[in-house]
Formats: structure tokens, C-alpha cells, sequence
């Protein structure tokens, strides 16, 4: 991780997924999906939307990204047959016609062809629901296309939940959901990629420190994506840097990645820099106190010891060489990167290690 050009604070760089081949990422393995699905908080709080409609016997539209659809279809069902041992679990994947008439006929030619439409209801839905008529199945439907009638059939379906035995799980990956579906989008947060790119990093040879920061950078680069936290939450992230970053997508922008690492750079290592300052105070507080009271270039006038920045423990400090050898390597290490970090630099991997070094 050399050091890098000034980053930008002007520009916004996100990542589209939409340009992202997926198809040459190393997919979730079946402990992944367990540990994404069951733990990470935001996802499992997504799930148990489906599963409450279970529950309730009654239905929910979803949306996820195509991408995670499968993993969370085997981690619904495996939790739906534990819980619900009598029901049976069923996929239905559906790309008819743009009306819901068909989706309805289409639904109870496979589960239930004794249904009869009574027209005396104005929604199918409705229909099928007081019926009863798909008693002891959860349905799983998967579709393929963007349906405007999907709200209004989960509306209708479960106005009358209190007679049924049965549930419909919808699932879409349409662009643009209505606010009205249950969207994976709206229950993630960074701290649920990093919390799973940590537990991905469990087993490695990187610090506590190193873990804490290579999860933060991968849950960066990954958006809200759990297979892209999967391929970046590796040692060689917090090692090799953009050099691996473009092993897994080649087409990885750059200035998405610098602003990255010095956005973690800066939440990780000002706080050990501030502790850094703080024992170099307290350690050298007696020879601080003598030159007191000083002013700084910029009007300040320094009372205590503690007024003091690194900049001014450096200037001072080395002008009338108050600090011992390895206090003053210290400290041109803390000065040095401050310094990097306030200039919107990032600093490289071996000058990063030594203050991790420092760190509480």
C-alpha cells in the first residue's frame, strides 16, 4: 500500500453492481450463507419477515438482488421446515401475463385445481384467500418480471388471514420496488458488512487490529453486497491492497478504493495518534511545563502541556530537544501521518503496522 496522490472529497464514487460480473466471484459456501443469513443482524431481520408471514398465515412481497435470491431461499426453507414440520414448502416461479387473473390461475392449476373463481369478488386474491384454498402450503414465488398488481394482491391475500393455513412468499428483483415491499436494501447498514466480513477474517493471521480494519475497508468496497464482502475480506486486502482488489474485479475503480482506505485510515488510526500524543505528554509533561507559555503561528497561546497538538510537540519539542530517542521516532511517526491524513494522503502499510502497535 504505497502512498497515493491527494484523494478527492468533491467527487462521490460508488460502485454499480449492475457492471460487476458475479458470475467469476467465489460464491457463498453453505457456512456463509448460514453466517449471513441466521447472524448478521440486518439480514436476519429481513428474513424473519418471511418467516412472521409464515407465522401469521399470511403473505409478503420481498426484494432482494438476484444475486443473493438462492441463498435466501435455502436458508427460508430450511427455517420454514424446522419450524413448521407439517406445512409443505413449495417454489413457484412466475413470469405470465402482466394480471394478477392470471397469476391466480396459473398458481391453482399446480396447488390447486379444485379452486373455482366465485366473480362475486373483485380480486383473485381475495378469492383464493377465503377459500382456503392453498391450506397447508407456503408458496414461495419467485418472479420473473415486474408486476404492478403485487401490493394489491398481498393487501387483498391477507385481508382475510384468519381462515387460512397457508402462506405466499414473493420474491423480485424488479428495479425501482414500490416503497411497499420488504426490501434487503432498507435493513442492511456498513456495520452488517463489516460485522460478516469480520467473521470471514476470524480464522486469519491478521491482528485484531488488522481484522477490525481489512472487515471496515471490505465493507467499503462491497456496498451492500455479501458476495463481494465474501472475495474482499481476505488477508491479502489488508497486504496487497488495490493490487488484489483488481485480482477480483479487474474494472475496480481506483479513486473509489483510495478514498476507502483513507476514509478507514482516518476512523482508525487518528484515535491511536491522539493516544500517542497523549503519552508523549504525560511522560514528558515536566519539560512541556517549562516552555510554557508559547504562541503558535496561528495565535494560539499554549498554557498547559495538554494544549498541545502533535504539530506543536514537534516543533517545540525538537527545537529545544525535549524527547529521548524513542519518544522522538515516536513521534515523528504520529507527526508524519497526522500529517499524510489531514492532507487527504493515505499513508503505506509499514507506517500503518507501527501505530497499530500503539493502539490500546
Amino acid at each position: 500500500m504505497a502512498k497515493n496522490s491527494r484523494i478527492s472529497l468533491t467527487n462521490s464514487y460508488t460502485i454499480s453492481e449492475k457492471k460487476i460480473d458475479f458470475s467469476r466471484l467465489q460464491e457463498l459456501d453453505s457456512d456463509d450463507l448460514d453466517s449471513w443469513w441466521r447472524t448478521v443482524p440486518g439480514a436476519r431481520r429481513f428474513m424473519k419477515v418471511a418467516i412472521d408471514a409464515v407465522d401469521k398465515h399470511c403473505a409478503v412481497a420481498t426484494h432482494l438482488p438476484e444475486i443473493d435470491t438462492a441463498g435466501f431461499i435455502q436458508i427460508l426453507r430450511e427455517k420454514i421446515q424446522r419450524r413448521h414440520v407439517s406445512l409443505l414448502v413449495e417454489i413457484f416461479e412466475y413470469g405470465g401475463k402482466a394480471d394478477v387473473e392470471d397469476f391466480v390461475d396459473a398458481l391453482t392449476e399446480k396447488f390447486a385445481p379444485d379452486f373455482l373463481r366465485d366473480f362475486n369478488e373483485d380480486s383473485p386474491m381475495i378469492d383464493l384467500a377465503r377459500q382456503n384454498s392453498l391450506n397447508g402450503y407456503v408458496i414461495i414465488v419467485l418472479l420473473k418480471n415486474k408486476f404492478d398488481w403485487l401490493t394489491t394482491a398481498v393487501t387483498d391475500f391477507n385481508k382475510n388471514t384468519a381462515n387460512m393455513g397457508s402462506s405466499l412468499i414473493f420474491v423480485t428483483n424488479e428495479e425501482n420496488p414500490p416503497p411497499s415491499l420488504t426490501r434487503l436494501s432498507d435493513y442492511l447498514t456498513p456495520y452488517d458488512i463489516q460485522f460478516f466480513a469480520l467473521n470471514l477474517l476470524e480464522n486469519t493471521r491478521l491482528t485484531t487490529q488488522g481484522k477490525l480494519y481489512t472487515s471496515t475497508l471490505a465493507a467499503k468496497l462491497s456496498g451492500q453486497s455479501a458476495i463481494l464482502a465474501k472475495n474482499f475480506a481476505k488477508t491479502e486486502l489488508y497486504t496487497h491492497g488495490l493490487e488484489f482488489v483488481k485480482t477480483v474485479l479487474p474494472h475496480f475503480d481506483e479513486k473509489i478504493f483510495n478514498r476507502a482506505v483513507w476514509e478507514c485510515q482516518t476512523q482508525f488510526l487518528l484515535s491511536i495518534l491522539e493516544q500517542i500524543r497523549g503519552r508523549l505528554i504525560e511522560k514528558n509533561y515536566d519539560k512541556l511545563k517549562n516552555i510554557m507559555h508559547v504562541t503558535d503561528e496561528f495565535g494560539k497561546t499554549l498554557d498547559d502541556p495538554y494544549d498541545m497538538e502533535l504539530r506543536h510537540l514537534h516543533y517545540y519539542g525538537g527545537k529545544k530537544m525535549l524527547f529521548q530517542y524513542g519518544d522522538w521516532e515516536k513521534l515523528e511517526l504520529a507527526y508524519s501521518a497526522r500529517n499524510d491524513l489531514s492532507h487527504l494522503k493515505i499513508i503505506d502499510l509499514n507506517q500503518m503496522e507501527k501505530i497499530f502497535l500503539f493502539a490500546d
